[in-house]
């Protein structure tokens, strides 16, 4: 089953490396692959050994999907059998970004052709598993088709996970054979602090309800007690949640907001949330006629930003790394229209239109300065003002920009390639004859936080990392529950190594030095937000927020929280949203397809 990846197949084209902070101009523009690591083969013997010793007889190859931790140190990986017919399998598995270290954090060896219990790391039709933004826990879609679908807490850093929700499971067998005393779940959200998250769920798929987890999957707090939430959001500073109700005899679908203590439930209209203002003071729905709007979160200044027909999978509602502006598009008889409007909705202006029916992700650059976008196979980008469209290339299959925004990156039917972003020099990094592809789903992305590595596949059967020259492997830091008294540990690891030496400060006070094990002892803060930093010659810095919260309990000792960020010293605003270019979370399986149906039989009547 192993496939030799034949090294000669990668060209490249030039001998210097970069640096990440090089500018793209013509003149300088140089990309240079340092190494390939084929992840499929390093993840197959391990995938081999488990159908034999489940005994399942296959007759294909492995698929595979993997997805960054949010410090690009680590993949988690999925590798499955899922034929139309017959048994199949799954796992999960966790390897650092250089390909070492590789551990199983679940699998299905017991699965039967009639009940195969599926567990995906990755990526699920209509569900997307979620690393924490800390990186220390990873939320996995999991499900036994038409009986359940639900969410397992995993610990990347050891084989330990459990169910979400009322029951909390922690093996594959207790999950399948009490699969049915648990809820049906979907809209699994970390909040922006990872110290909570949201969930839907109920015994009842036609009725569920919004609740509030904490960061191992237990019930806290059940929000709503009505008729079948459909979706749910976190606010970008996480203190509300917008989330969206069906539609009952009584009153159209409705959208409220509350606070993330349970407190202030308000119905502001009928509508479908689909997300927030950068600064929170508005969010943003569709009707039932799809059509868009913003409205404040008192209810008041709601207007439309089109007509109807924002619904469809491809369309796209981005802002700016900036936060001051944002694109979204519409598919409306055979043309497609991307339009740039204020953070706020308001100044909506045409930026292109071309006939069509369909629309391939317009996507900001990184830098905030071109806005990508497809016309039926060639990339184009364009300045936000309208001005300088330039073809990138023609006959692309994918595209992403770099985390740079210094170049993008873009596949052909047989090569992955990089342009500056006028398009004016591009690199082959690949052979010909290949059918390549980025992982960039939702909540994927083909390249690591860093920019030092690319996830392609060929196929679903070939998943490999190209790794670029002139990139320092990342630190990665983790906080460890705080140990007796008022002291409190860290750890700096890179792929998955300890580091000694790490130079760490707190609110940029040095407060340490890692030892020979990486661990830091240090004395605990008082409750309150702080940033950790982490440095040493030869690696790349690491980043982390801290979150210092007392207690719930009588005990003097304090709770940790944290969450991952490349830009901490920036006030908000000056971030850049972590979360896709659009998504409505929860609309998936039945509750989906009635919503549309209704929402179409609506507008056919009216």
């Amino acid at each position: 089953m192993l496939r030799t990846l034949n090294i000669s197949l990668f060209l490249i084209f030039l001998i210097s490396s970069i640096s990440t902070g090089f500018t793209a101009s013509p003149e300088n523009f140089s990309v240079s692959v340092e190494e390939i690591i084929p992840v499929s083969q390093i993840v197959t013997p391990y995938f081999d050994s488990l159908v034999e010793s489940s005994k399942i007889n296959v007759n294909e190859e492995p698929s595979f999907y993997g997805s960054w931790s949010p410090d690009g140190s680590r993949l988690v990986i999925d590798a499955f059998f899922n034929p139309m017919t017959g048994t199949r399998l799954y796992a999960v598995y966790v390897l650092n970004a250089d390909g070492s270290g590789i551990r199983e954090l679940a699998s299905t060896p017991n699965n039967t052709k009639e009940r195969s219990l599926s567990i995906r790391g990755v990526y699920y039709p209509f569900s997307w598993s979620q690393w924490s933004p800390d990186g220390s826990r990873i939320g996995i879609f999991a499900n036994i088709f038409t009986v359940r679908d639900f969410y397992v807490i995993a610990d990347p850093d050891n084989t330990l996970i459990k169910t979400a929700g009322k029951c909390n499971y922690t093996t594959v067998d207790n999950i399948r054979e009490n699969i049915l005393d648990l809820e049906w779940q979907t809209n699994f959200i970390w909040n922006p602090e990872d110290t909570k998250a949201l969930i839907i769920m109920d015994k009842d798929p036609l009725n569920y309800q919004l609740y509030l987890l904490d960061s191992n999957g237990h019930v806290l707090q059940q929000f709503t007690d009505t008729y079948n939430v459909i979706t749910a959001l976190w606010s970008n500073d996480g203190k509300k949640i917008a989330y969206s109700t069906g539609h009952t005899e009584d009153e159209e679908t409705g959208l409220w907001i509350i606070n993330e203590n349970g407190t202030e439930n308000k119905r502001l209209v009928n509508g479908i949330v689909i997300d927030w203002s950068p600064d929170d003071s508005r969010v943003f729905y569709v009707d039932e006629n799809f059509s868009l709007y913003s409205i404040k979160v008192d209810g008041t200044d709601r207007f439309k930003l089109s007509t109807e027909h924002f619904y469809r999978s491809g369309d796209v509602f981005s802002f700016s790394p900036d936060r001051k502006n944002l694109i979204f598009n519409i598919v409306k008889s055979g043309k497609v229209t991307i339009f740039l409007a204020n953070s706020t909705g308001k100044n909506v202006q045409v930026l292109e239109e071309f006939s069509g029916r369909c629309v391939f992700k317009p996507s900001w650059s990184p830098k905030g300065d071109k806005i990508a976008f497809t016309q039926g196979t060639d990339l184009y980008t364009i300045n936000p003002d309208g001005s300088e469209k330039n073809l990138i290339a023609s006959a692309i299959t994918d595209y992403e920009w770099h985390p740079s925004g210094d170049f993008i990156s873009f596949t052909t039917s047989d090569s992955v390639f990089v342009a500056n972003p006028d398009g004016s020099t591009k690199i082959q990094l690949t052979g010909d004859d290949n059918n390549y592809r980025f992982l960039n789903k939702k909540y994927l992305s083909g390249w690591s936080p860093d920019g030092s590595r690319l996830l392609i596949s060929n196929g679903s059967t070939d998943l490999s990392i190209i790794k670029l020259k002139g990139y320092e492997d990342p630190l990665s830091i983790d906080f460890l529950t705080p140990i007796e008294g008022e002291n409190c540990e860290l750890r700096v690891r890179c792929m998955s190594e300890p580091v000694e030496n790490v130079l760490i400060n707190l609110n940029e006070n040095e407060i340490g030095f890692t030892n020979s094990s990486g661990f830091l002892n240090y004395s605990c803060p008082a409750t309150g937000r702080y940033v950790i930093n982490a440095s040493k010659a030869g690696y790349r810095s690491a980043n982390k927020v801290l979150f210092m919260e007392a207690n719930s309990s009588t005990s003097p000792e304090k709770s940790v929280a944290s969450e991952s960020s490349s830009d901490l010293s920036s006030d908000f605003g000056k971030e850049e949203d972590s979360r896709p270019e659009f998504q409505v979370p929860g609309f998936k399986g039945i509750t989906l397809t009635l919503f549309l149906l209704f929402f179409t039989l609506r507008r056919n009547l009216l």
